[in-house]
């Protein structure tokens, strides 16, 4: 009996994080069980099919393209999608135009089968796109247990259609060899991997604690891959570290960089976020026998993963001295090596690939087998100019196609973008998301 068929869709514009790594490795996996597999991408100025396609060889791929650029244009280019490969589930990867398309063919008896959310992101605007396309919404599925619950709580999803999946890494199957082992007077190599962003990843917290650990006299270096909006501040900040060789900045690194550059050559994984739905890069680390020193980030809690002087060693969001004395402690050979051996076996236990896939699969089969919704009333217009208002939607896209113009979108986001609400008090969201965790496990990190 034939497996069923899905069709992901998601950006092209982005090649490097945790999400791209995570269907790069999905994919292939579930054309292994028999899956029938597309990788729908959005295609545009800024959203570059042939180089994703480069970036991840050998993916399954099909360019969805929106000529005029609008919202209208968007919804018809993934309505024919849909239409041509008639799937049994589609799920989209923060984009927002696949509910209202969706809706449509639906409506129009054009498409019947399941779509999904893959929610990989504790943002408040994400989470009011999610309510607002509930009638629309078969599934979500979440990597983080508080993005679970953030769904329900939220944006009012019913329980039942609230799936888990978690993020998935190879993990060899003994511990890496022991870096605990080094020589003591050697400088503990830290890594810090990400989006250089101060919203999220708190990258600017990098510079208090470099200076906390300077005062305390421990002799560290200090690597950071990735690239983002802060990375000129952050070069500036850093300066006097770079200049006397404690800090080197890689730029943007791929997987197989990361492993050679950072993976298989450094002690510790430095984390400072607000939040985090992973991170990936966390498990990895774990993975290849780094000991993760990590921010107690919005997230962490209700996950159970994360477990202070077990597997992990935290402190609180933004405390420069706390994560300072944090690191100290990794001067201890044997708290070293016990928490690289726990953090294996975390890993082993609960993100390998095997545990990871064996997730997805079950909530995708969970998702086909929920009862259908009822057909969806009409969204509000697709409003993209002035040709709308004077014309209507869909007359203003003929005549978009016809006279072959477009919309100058100024970035990847506005082209094709994650969500259809504006952004939301992300602060507060944070509050209420943190003391939800609270609430959940009072008593301790971990979830036993």
């Amino acid at each position: 009996m034939a497996r069923p068929s899905v069709v992901f869709l998601a950006p092209a514009a982005y090649r490097l994080g945790g999400v791209q790594v995570w269907l790069a490795n999905l994919l292939p996996q579930l054309q292994q069980r028999g899956w029938r597999v597309r990788l729908a991408l959005t295609a545009g100025r800024w959203h570059d099919v042939d180089a994703y396609g480069t970036a991840f060889p050998g993916l399954p791929l099909l360019p969805v393209a929106n000529p005029s650029g609008s919202e209208e244009g968007r919804r018809r280019a993934i309505g024919r999608m849909l239409a041509e490969l008639q799937p049994d589930l589609v799920a989209g990867v923060n984009i927002a135009a696949l509910y209202p398309a969706v809706a449509r063919q639906r409506r129009q008896g054009a498409f019947s089968g399941r779509a999904v959310m893959t929610l990989h992101a504790l943002q408040a605007d994400l989470l009011a796109h999610l309510a607002a396309q509930r009638p629309v919404i078969d599934a979500v599925i979440a990597t983080n247990r508080l993005a679970c619950s953030l769904s329900q709580g939220e944006a009012g999803i019913a329980p039942e259609r609230v799936l888990y999946a978690p993020y998935g890494v190879t993990v060899p199957p003994e511990p890496p060899r022991v870096r605990a082992e080094r020589p003591g007077a050697a400088p503990l190599r830290l890594a810090w991997i990400g989006r250089l962003s101060q919203d999220q990843k708190r990258v600017l917290d990098l510079p208090a604690i470099l200076t906390q650990l300077d005062r305390g006299g421990l002799d560290v270096r200090l690597s950071v891959a990735g690239d983002g909006p802060e990375a000129a501040a952050l070069e500036r900040a850093l300066a006097p570290w770079i200049a006397r060789g404690t800090v080197q900045l890689l730029g943007r690194l791929d997987g197989a960089d990361l492993q050679r550059r950072v993976y298989a050559d450094h002690d510790a994984l430095l984390i400072t976020s607000s939040w985090e739905t992973g991170p990936i890069v966390a498990w990895e680390a774990m993975a290849a026998g780094l000991v993760v020193v990590s921010s107690r980030y919005v997230g962490h809690r209700l996950e159970g993963a994360l477990d202070d002087g077990r597997n992990a060693l935290l402190f609180p969001v933004g405390d420069a001295e706390a994560a300072a004395a944090a690191l100290s402690r990794l001067a201890d050979p044997a708290l070293r090596a016990a928490l690289m051996t726990a953090g294996h076996g975390l890993v082993r236990g609960r993100y390998s690939e095997a545990v990871s896939f064996a997730a997805w699969e079950e909530a995708l089969e969970q998702s086909l087998s929920l009862p259908a919704l009822a057909p969806p009333d009409p969204p509000p217009p697709a409003s993209a100019g002035r040709l709308d208002r004077w014309l209507g939607a869909g007359t203003a896209e003929d005549l978009r196609r016809l006279l072959r113009l477009r919309f100058q979108h100024p970035e990847p986001g506005s082209e094709w973008p994650h969500t259809d609400r504006p952004g939301g008090d992300e602060s507060l969201l944070l509050q209420r998301a943190a003391a939800l965790e609270t609430a959940a496990a009072p008593t301790g990190e971990v979830r036993r």
